[in-house]
């Protein structure tokens, strides 16, 4: 059995892959072994909801004229 292992660079390659930035190639390789693995998806997951929280706030702050040089 192959022993999978995290990418070195997890927190930079699980955010390129949320933000489809990862070459195909990668993404695939990614998806693969990855996903299945318990740090991997705990990443992924936490990553997933740090960048939906990020737009759903610079939403927010759009609507109100924030930062929009105002």
């Amino acid at each position: 059995m192959e022993v999978v292992r995290c990418p070195a660079d997890l927190d930079e390659t699980v955010e390129a892959y949320l933000l489809g930035k990862l070459p195909e190639e990668q993404s695939v390789a990614f998806e693969e072994p990855f996903l299945g693995c318990p740090r991997c998806s705990e990443r992924l997951q936490f990553t997933h909801e740090f960048i939906t929280a990020v737009h759903h706030v610079a939403e927010r702050l759009r609507g109100t004229g924030v930062g929009a040089g105002t």
